[in-house]
């Protein structure tokens, strides 16, 4: 019989042999003995030419297997390869950074004393915090509140608008600068005397002008703060002042460090809160000497903002910023002394910005 894995030309050829042998070999015995050999002889030779196919199959089929393991072990030492890259790498960025934490604290000395209760400082390019007490220790920040009030001032434009005086506007505790109704200064007037004097009949002007009542003011406030991701801050008035009523307003030195952060972008509030001084000019023409509240300004030279504040639960306070050679931080200083509050200040920011 023909192998079933012959061609179909080889086995028609085979048959039409073996036929013709038949043929010419019928009623010869030694023709027909000869015949079955060759018959036998030709079976043989397609089993074996059908084994060495079915061999040569298998062995193609080991060498694709072959292939598909060299493959995969060379996918898995690619891929261990680049895992160990990676991981080298990353030991390398760790050694760098450690080294170059040790530079720093070289550079930087010791970190100083300081007497405030809550206290941050940090980088605001990239948000490390470089030194914190306290940070989220939730409590009063007096007027260092009018940073934000500042913030929303500017971010709705138009500061040489003419703002007039309104009768609710002068209903403010001191610090007062003495608005009377009826007078007309430019929203930059009144913001530049605001952070400069922190003056809060100022604040409540610009609260009213920009939101039509102390009320929806605060609540924008609150909603500035929710767009920066503030989650422990809540307003109540522009100033920083204790409510009137139970509730109290309240931040923390992480989330006006961020506060600060945003107001520090604004070219209009860099360029206020860097004055040592400022004339406010009434509307009679009387011109009122205001000299800066941040005594920082005076006694060093790479601090160039922000506000101070002062109330019982707040104690002293004072968000103060500075650069030097490039880099740039932002200290906040709460619940200090009347003296403590300039020196740690003081101290921090130059130590912050050796390296």
């Amino acid at each position: 019989m023909i192998p079933p894995r012959q061609s179909p030309p080889f086995r028609r050829a085979l048959l039409a042999s073996l036929l013709c042998v038949s043929i010419s070999g019928c009623g010869d015995p030694k023709r027909e003995q000869q015949l079955q050999w060759r018959e036998e002889e030709i079976e043989a030779k397609a089993a074996a030419i059908a084994k060495r196919e079915q061999d040569f199959a298998g062995e193609k089929q080991m060498i694709a297997q072959a292939k598909a393991d060299i493959a995969a072990r060379e996918a898995a030492v690619a891929q261990l390869k680049k895992k160990l890259e990676t991981q080298l790498a990353d030991e390398i960025e760790k050694t760098k950074k450690v080294r170059r934490e040790i530079e720093i604290k070289n550079l930087r000395g010791s970190i100083p004393q300081i007497t405030a209760g809550r206290c941050i400082v940090i980088d605001p390019e990239n948000d490390d915090v470089l030194f914190e007490k306290s940070p989220d220790l939730r409590g009063a920040i007096a007027s260092t509140t009018k940073i934000m009030t500042g913030l929303l001032v500017v971010e709705a434009g138009d500061l040489d608008k003419v703002v007039t005086i309104e009768l609710a506007d002068t209903q403010c505790a001191p610090v007062r600068i003495g608005l009377k109704v009826g007078e007309q200064y430019t929203r930059r007037m009144l913001l530049t005397a605001m952070m400069v004097k922190s003056s809060n009949d100022i604040a409540q002007a610009l609260a009213r002008d920009n939101a039509g009542s102390v009320a929806a003011f605060a609540e924008k406030m609150d909603a500035r703060a929710q767009a920066l991701g503030l989650k422990n801050t809540h307003f109540v008035n522009p100033h920083g002042l204790p409510s009137l009523t139970d509730e109290d307003p309240y931040s923390t030195a992480r989330d006006l460090a961020m506060i600060a952060k945003a107001a520090d972008k604004l070219p209009d509030i860099r360029a206020i809160v860097k004055l040592q001084s400022f004339k406010f000019t009434k509307p009679d023409g009387k011109i009122i000497e205001l000299a800066n509240t941040n005594r920082v300004l005076r006694t060093a030279s790479y601090c160039d903002g922000m506000k101070t504040g002062y109330t019982e639960a707040a104690g002293y306070c004072l968000v103060a910023t500075g650069e030097r050679n490039g880099r740039r931080r932002i200290v906040v200083i709460l619940n200090d002394s009347h003296e403590g509050v300039w020196r740690d200040a003081q101290a921090l920011l130059d130590w912050a910005l050796k390296a």
